[in-house]
């Protein structure tokens, strides 16, 4: 028995859903702005943060290069030009701080910003993209947040990442103390948490930031838990609840890996022109 017109468009939706991993990108070019140093664990471990943030970003024919925004270095007019996106790391130091990679930084942002590049900013890359793009940012009143937490996507989240059908609640793993206060102008909030108001934002289509690390395990996250520990920076207790709290939750690195991957190469926006085109194309035969 076949399917009626209305049938036929709810079924190229759920098609076009499955298919956003499989559906082949224009190989691009991408640089990760990396924005603190490589700890010995990571360096050993993975061979640095830009190979962990290249294992869940970057795919067979890209391009990716790393710069350390931490020591000054940062692209240069011609070489920003040929790249497509960039990947703004985490940090020890504080988004709304103003030493002069910084500053040389919220600049690049604006500058990168206004010739239409897309940038995804993590932890720290999600507050200082807030920052740049005119936003609040500072001391979390919660004070840390360290270990899984469960973030809630919001409705505007859920229109975005549509054909990925996100979960009401997406654990992640989480490690901050600095927040989001308040977002800038026409900026939407994607995601909250009950420790952060603002988990996730987006800027416009090209800029998306989460406070979280989607790029972390537990064995990178309980390495700086120690270090801190070490230094007298947190708490025997809070180290404890962190490593608990992977008993308790899991984040979905795949679902991780598309969420990222889809807004940084543009192919969600790409998933949904196609649902909308096909179900309009259905319902009018």
């Amino acid at each position: 028995m076949g399917m009626g017109p209305l049938e036929n468009a709810a079924a190229d939706v759920d098609a076009a859903a499955s298919a956003v991993e499989a559906v082949p990108a224009k190989a691009g070019s991408y640089a990760v702005l990396q924005c603190g140093e490589d700890s010995e664990y990571v360096r050993k471990a993975y061979g640095g943060y830009f190979e962990v943030f290249r294992a869940l970003l970057a795919e067979d024919g890209e391009r990716w290069r790393v710069y350390r925004a931490v020591r000054g270095e940062l692209p240069v007019d011609a070489e920003a030009a040929a790249l497509d996106g960039f990947v703004i790391s985490g940090s020890c130091s504080d988004a709304h701080g103003d030493e002069p990679w910084i500053l040389a930084l919220v600049d690049f942002i604006r500058r990168q910003h206004a010739a239409g590049k897309r940038i995804l900013g993590v932890c720290f890359g999600h507050q200082i993209l807030c920052r740049a793009m005119g936003g609040k940012t500072g001391r979390s009143k919660k004070g840390w947040d360290i270990g899984v937490s469960c973030i809630h996507p919001t409705s505007a989240a859920a229109r975005l990442f549509a054909p990925l059908k996100l979960p009401v609640h997406m654990p992640i793993v989480e490690f901050h103390q600095d927040e989001v206060w308040e977002l800038p102008p026409q900026a939407e909030v994607l995601a909250r948490s009950d420790k952060t108001g603002v988990e996730m934002f987006r800027f416009g289509d090209r800029v998306m930031g989460v406070q979280g690390h989607p790029e972390y395990s537990k064995d990178i996250l309980m390495s700086i838990a120690d270090r801190l520990l070490r230094n007298n920076l947190i708490l025997d207790c809070q180290v404890d609840n962190a490593k608990a709290s992977f008993d308790v939750r899991q984040p979905d690195k795949d679902l991780w890996k598309k969420v990222c991957r889809g807004f940084l190469k543009g192919r969600l926006q790409s998933q949904q022109q196609q649902q909308q085109q096909g179900a309009a194309g259905a319902v009018s035969i």
